[in-house]
């Protein structure tokens, strides 16, 4: 099971927002980018309140501000699940088995509402101001009827007896994580006490991660604890000694190694793991374990490493061994808040290269607002948060309880905000993020649209293996880089750009060599300056009809040949292509003529150069 949706409303300041989890191109990484205060924090919280509940002492911090004098009204988080095969076939057995049920109808997705219900700001009373609706349809026949009966009508209990099934067998686990930096614990007591933090009950649980991903039939109390316990008897101690080993090469392979593949400091390091105990007051002993990193003759503790060292452990320690907890159902969901902000900036882009494997096998949903977290290949799932009390052109001059916070589809941003130069500016302006003169910036090709960019670098990176350093830049149409030309042009610095050969991209090019002159007739081009015989030729036009019939159907299975070429359809097909980095054969007529056109980019750029 999958969460494939959340629908979000009076959260706070969120009047009513969608955050779509399963779309084309197919991705499981999901962003949210917006200035501090924008209220990206808001939307994972209320995603969050999904899976754990709050208490009703607590429940003033669910009101908006705006309405927290009288509000009369409900908050609800509303999660749509996709089904896969295997929960369908459980839910049916379970059914024809116990109620002699026979579903007729596919269920192919569910929704759960949760909903907390308000009167003039006070939550309604008893078992009224908590409510958790859910939308089941099971279809099916009993052996003694034929007619088609709705199961929660025909049997209500056996209805119940489903839900619960999917409560305690199917429903993916959320897990938040607003701040890893919470102090790494000294010491991880493998038993709960009085007055411990809330750190301990977390790491008590990481410790049960890393031993399920040795052995799922290794526990933390017979196989830890038992040990220490009986650490006299030497068959105990052996056999705990040897635990321990394998719990830190276990952290030595999922996090270390990482570290390195990522970072390349060149400095090896060792994750040690020692126990100890200490006698307790009443007689009896508390049983701890102590994680330090050993480099070289030195061992140090986990806090006394870097700041982004700290993060990044604790961040693969609860992401990387959280997926091998057989007890988690479905596909798990973390959300992050701000990750990696105390990294270099050069330290974020590499993580962000590696976010995709860390966290394969289930989805995550992050925030940020930093410009080097953002990966172009999740622009599909990139969400940009806007709160409308916030004067984007003085963000400090904001009504504090006038909140109205919005999460739009990057690409919908730039439908709803036309004069924004390309796809990536309704990011950087959200981040009020303007390039610094110092930062350095390649030779830069300008394409028409992301649809172009998408395209080209996936023949650049996946056809031909990344054999031609180019660097694309996705624009947001071919009317739309005025301003973005002149910047290039004062900072001196060298770019072309490559449109279709149509009257739009024709057009488009006389019009910028009138209003910005001749320092861009000799950088500006279209695809008839690549081949003449190329008149009116668009990106798509490139592969042979063949090629595009068969490049939708691998991303819509549903596609069938005698549907035809559909343009919108290929645009995705390719991006979920690039994102995959799946190859397919093209023909030799379409990989020469995609040759052909980064030999000619190479050479313009080269000659400006000189």
């Amino acid at each position: 099971m999958k969460y494939s949706k959340f629908t979000i409303s009076n959260y706070k300041g969120l009047p009513k927002i969608d955050l779509e989890l399963n779309r084309k191109p197919n991705i499981n990484i999901f962003t949210l980018v917006g200035l501090n205060e924008s209220g990206k924090t808001s939307i994972l919280e209320a995603i969050y309140l999904f899976h754990k509940d709050i208490e009703k002492n607590e429940s003033h911090s669910l009101i908006p501000k705006s309405k927290q004098y009288a509000f009369t009204d409900s908050v609800s988080i509303k999660a749509e699940l996709s089904l896969e095969s295997k929960d369908i076939d459980l839910i049916k057995e379970y059914l024809q088995k116990n109620y002699k049920f026979f579903l007729t109808e596919p269920l192919e997705k569910i929704e759960i509402t949760k909903k907390y219900n308000f009167e003039k700001s006070i939550p309604l009373k008893d078992d009224k101001w908590k409510q958790t609706l859910w939308l089941l349809p099971c279809f099916g026949k009993t052996k003694k009827s034929k007619k088609v009966k709705k199961l929660h009508e025909w049997n209500i209990d056996a209805w119940n007896a489903i839900v619960e099934l999917i409560k305690t067998k199917l429903l993916p686990k959320i897990l938040y994580y607003p701040d890893f930096l919470f102090k790494f614990p000294e010491k991880i007591y493998l038993k709960a006490f009085s007055g411990e933090g809330l750190e301990q009950e977390e790491y008590r649980s990481v410790i049960r991660d890393i031993l399920s991903s040795i052995d799922v039939g290794l526990k933390l109390e017979d196989d830890l604890l038992n040990r220490m316990e009986n650490s006299n008897d030497k068959s105990y101690s052996e056999s705990l000694n040897q635990l321990l080993l394998k719990m830190s090469s276990k952290l030595n392979d999922q996090i270390l190694k990482k570290w390195e593949e990522i970072f390349g400091t060149g400095q090896k390091k060792e994750v040690d793991i020692n126990w100890s105990s200490e006698q307790n007051t009443d007689g009896t002993k508390s049983y701890f374990i102590e994680l330090k990193i050993k480099q070289g003759s030195d061992s140090y503790s986990i806090n006394d490493r870097s700041l982004g060292f700290r993060w990044f452990f604790s961040f693969l320690i609860f992401t990387a061994f959280r997926k091998s907890r057989s007890s988690d159902p479905g596909e798990t969901l973390f959300l992050l808040d701000e990750p990696a902000s105390n990294l270099h900036q050069r330290s974020q882009q590499k993580l962000l290269q590696s976010l995709n494997e860390i966290v394969s096998d289930c989805k995550l949903v992050y925030s940020t607002h930093s410009h080097h977290m953002i990966n172009p290949k999740w622009l599909a799932g990139t969400y940009i948060v806007k709160n409308e009390a916030i004067n984007y052109g003085n963000p400090e001059d904001a009504k504090t309880t006038e909140t109205k916070i919005d999460a739009i589809l990057y690409k919908n941003f730039v439908a709803k905000y036309p004069d924004e130069e390309d796809h990536f500016k309704p990011i950087m302006d959200a981040l009020q993020y303007t390039p610094s003169k110092l930062e350095v910036v390649p030779s830069t090709i300008f394409t028409e649209g992301k649809n172009d960019y998408y395209t080209f670098k996936y023949i650049l990176e996946v056809i031909f293996k990344n054999k031609y350093k180019l660097f694309f830049y996705p624009g947001a149409g071919v009317d739309k880089y005025s301003d973005v030309f002149r910047l290039y042009l004062s900072w001196n610095k060298d770019f072309v750009s490559l449109f279709d050969s149509d009257s739009p991209g024709n057009k488009a090019r006389e019009r910028y060599i009138d209003e910005i002159g001749p320092d861009v007739i000799n950088r500006l081009f279209t695809f008839k300056d690549v081949d003449n015989k190329w008149e009116n030729i668009q990106m798509e036009n490139l592969f042979s009809d063949e090629e595009k019939i068969k490049i939708i159907m691998l991303c819509f299975e549903e596609h069938k040949k005698e549907n035809g070429y559909n343009k919108s359809k290929f645009n995705t097909a390719i991006q979920q292509l690039y994102i995959n980095g799946q190859s397919i054969n093209l023909n030799k007529k379409t990989k020469n003529s995609f040759l052909k056109i980064l030999k000619f980019l190479i050479s313009k750029l080269k000659s400006l150069s000189k």
